[in-house]
């Protein structure tokens, strides 16, 4: 008996081991099966001659076809291929539909993009397109849905236990939004002010909200602001108070003449600064068009090349920073409303979830119980009013125009149908131009800060072939008080010193000298508060250490030194105890490291703030100073060891591409991606990590980074990180993020064809069905 009881036990495990391998082995097997195709034949209703994708060894996709609409439907295929579920996770961002697959975790932001309208932005969008326009989106929209009814486009879906939904034209205009959203300044700006009021007031407030310093430099300086504005006068106002508090988070952009150049013509650089994500942002392409070639960064959900060039010039963009968002107060007994309810499915529950939104005229309620709105009377209503939400957006239009333009003027009417968000824009032309514009809806107020209409598009900050051969961005105060208009927003200083000072050390750069600059890790704010620092009265051994080996330091947050681990730590207990005693509860908003008023309070009229009003006694700079170095060695010293010598910047300021997979437990470590860094905030290879946590993971840097060479276009360079593909699996995941830490680069050339690609590459040919 005990003999057929164990055979039985034996029989048992045997059939559940069995199972469990098979059940296992299909999932591997859907896992691997999901890699995108990258050679071979397919054949797909849709295209109408045989299409050429050509990855080469970096996986940039470089696309031939017959005809524009097959390249666009190849594009489509491409990037379902590699980055569906990416592009999926930006629909349902903007749509509110995130909750579907995750849960009621992800309600809040399903809740906050229905009730932004980003749906109904989107359809605006999509109603606006040309018919030029909407033929291509169609034909990318054909190509995204051939390679889902292939089936198992992503690996996220079988751990999600899911299946895509087709795409549609709708879906790629909503893309767009969520990304205008994203770089729209404004919302937070007003919360600051809001809540800094609560418990400041008179120069305090103005101090802590920093306005853009005089001594700072501008985008476009005065004299080119008088020459190409000189007969436009306005009776304006002047900008409202404290609404443009220092921000470091950006991107960097820079243009030097033909006159400034070894090779006599044009360079141009562009490093946008995004959250690290896996994969990117952006996907490398080159399309091969009737008009001729357009390549460079492309975004997953949307058929036109973003930032890139084609054969007569380039073009780099730069968050203006302009306030487009406001977060306003009115009487909720005055103002007209009306509601409307949506309803929004969460995973794991029956029953879906209604939310009820409030709208003005101006734009949505914000619902406190969803809304942290800390700051605001709380008797009002604040209403959010937005240009991303105005119905005439044709970014779609704008972009396609901008990859067909022959020239600057071309570049420039291309952003007439720009709304959001706004972009400073970078050009160089092969006729040796170079240019900056502006596009997009930025606001005038009156007195009350009530919008009274737009800035015309022909006003907007703009300059060709400026007299000292250079622009430059930092996200920087884009033109100064020449300019006829207010320009309130957010602006960041120290990246911008620190352009400006690089392309003032010689007279004439070259290629290699931009790569340099862009992977600088010298922080202008360091340099300049460094003495004051040096002041500091530490009491332990290890702050005593710590500041001596500051002394003398360049200023450089190399990675494989610990001066920047010194600095960086220093800084985020120091500016705490700087304003936690006068912000009381509300400084636990205020987490960040605010470098320009920072810089004031050490080496400007605002000392007073180093006093401590919790105490009797009176605390000067150099002894709060000394006493957050001891606090951040001794935090240091807990985690590193005793041995400053041994601590290494980059072992802490690890540049993390994150993943909404990677927390998984076993599965988690194929999605995420880390690569040492250097740098901070302030310095132009940017590096921002949290001052709100504990470690130092890099979470906001450059998304890609870009040089092009107008004396060759086929020489300029190019890298983002992690890499061209969104699956774990494919070779092209991570392969890139060690040369964007290393600071490395690679070309793509337009000078070959399928028949004469370079080696290492692999042809995937789409055939008409």
């Amino acid at each position: 008996m005990v003999k057929w009881i164990v055979r039985g036990v034996i029989g048992v495990v045997a059939l559940v081991l069995v199972l469990v391998l098979a059940v296992t082995g299909w999932a591997g097997w859907r896992f691997v099966g999901s890699q995108p195709r990258t050679e071979g034949e397919v054949r797909l209703e849709g295209v109408t001659a045989p299409v050429n994708v050509v990855r080469d060894q970096y996986g940039v996709a470089h696309i031939f076809g017959e005809t524009d609409a097959d390249v666009y439907f190849a594009l489509g295929y491409t990037h379902a291929a590699e980055r569906f579920f990416q592009m999926d996770l930006y629909r349902r961002t903007a749509q509110g539909r995130l909750s579907e697959l995750f849960g009621e975790r992800a309600l809040r932001a399903d809740i906050r993009a229905r009730t932004f309208g980003f749906p109904e932005a989107s359809r605006h969008a999509l109603a606006n397109l040309s018919d030029e326009a909407r033929l291509i989106v169609e034909a990318y929209v054909s190509g995204v849905n051939a390679r889902l009814e292939q089936g198992n486009p992503a690996p996220e879906y079988l751990l999600l236990r899911t299946r895509p939904e087709p795409w549609t034209l709708a879906d790629s205009a909503s893309v767009v939004v969520v990304l205008a959203d994203d770089l729209a300044t404004g919302e937070g700006e007003d919360r600051e002010r809001a809540r800094a009021s609560q418990v400041l007031e008179g120069s305090m407030l103005e101090q802590f909200l920093s306005a853009f310093p005089d001594w700072a430099p501008t985008t476009l300086k005065d004299e080119d602001i008088s020459a190409a504005f000189g007969d436009i006068r306005r009776q304006t106002l002047p900008p409202p108070a404290g609404t443009q508090p220092d921000n470091e988070p950006g991107s960097n952009a820079w243009v030097v003449s033909g006159d400034r150049t070894e090779t006599g013509a044009p360079l141009l650089a562009n490093d946008p600064h995004l959250g690290l994500s896996a994969p990117s942002i952006w996907y490398f392409t080159r399309l091969n068009l009737s008009f001729g070639p357009v390549l460079g960064a492309s975004l997953p959900g949307t058929p036109f090349i973003t930032l890139g060039r084609n054969a007569h010039g380039a073009w780099g963009f730069t968050n203006t920073g302009f306030k487009v968002i406001d977060l306003v107060e009115r009487d909720s007994d005055t103002t007209q409303t009306n509601t409307r309810i949506e309803t929004i499915n969460v995973l794991g529950q029956r029953d879906p979830f209604e939310l009820t939104i409030t709208e003005t005229s101006e734009g949505p309620v914000l619902d406190a119980q969803w809304f942290d709105l800390t700051g605001f009377d709380s008797d009002a209503l604040v209403v959010r009013r937005s240009t991303v939400s105005d119905p005439r957006n044709r970014v779609a239009d704008a972009t396609l125009a901008i990859m067909r333009s022959t020239g600057w003027d071309d570049f420039v009417e291309a952003g007439r149908g720009w709304t959001a968000p706004m972009q400073n824009m970078h050009y160089a032309g092969v006729d040796g131009t170079i240019g900056y514009t502006t596009a997009g809806l930025l606001p005038i107020r009156d007195e009350d800060g009530e919008w009274t209409g737009f800035v015309p598009f022909e006003e907007l900050p703009r300059i060709v072939n400026p007299a000292g051969g250079s622009i430059a961005s930092g996200n920087n105060l884009p033109a100064g008080a020449a300019y006829p208009y207010p320009l309130p927003g957010r602006y960041a200083v120290h990246r911008a010193v620190r352009i400006e000072n690089m392309l003032a050390e010689r007279r004439r750069h070259s290629l290699e000298g931009f790569i340099t600059m862009q992977m600088d890790v010298t922080s202008a704010l360091a340099e300049a508060i460094l003495p004051a620092l040096l002041a500091a009265q530490p009491e332990s051994e290890l702050g005593l250490e710590a500041l001596a080996r500051l002394e003398g330091w360049n200023a450089s947050l190399d990675a494989e030194g610990p001066e920047g681990l010194i600095l960086s730590a220093w800084l985020r207990v120091m500016t705490e105890a700087i304003w936690a005693d006068e912000l009381g509860p509300m400084a636990r908003y205020f987490r960040g490291p605010r470098p320009v008023f920072v810089q004031d309070v050490l080496t400007g009229d605002a000392s007073s703030w180093c006093n401590n009003v919790t105490t009797t006694q009176v605390e000067t700079c150099p002894v709060i100073a000394g006493l957050a170095l001891d606090t951040a060695m001794a935090e240091l010293a807990r985690t590193n060891g005793g041995d400053i010598s041994s601590w290494r910047w980059g072992d802490h300021a690890q540049g993390y591409f994150a993943h909404p997979m990677d927390s998984l437990p076993v599965l988690g470590g194929m999605f995420g991606v880390r690569v040492p860094v250097g740098g901070d905030g302030t310095t132009v290879n940017v590096a921002n990590f949290s001052y709100a946590g504990e470690g130092f993971d890099i979470v906001h840097a450059a998304s890609l980074r870009v040089v092009y060479d107008l004396a060759d276009l086929n020489n300029s360079r190019f890298i983002h990180g992690p890499g061209q593909s969104g699956h774990p699996l494919s070779p092209h995941y991570r392969d890139l993020a060690e040369l964007w830490s290393r600071g490395e680069y690679f070309q793509i050339r337009d000078d070959w064809t399928p028949q004469s690609a370079p080696q290492g590459s692999r042809v995937l040919t789409l055939r008409p069905r």
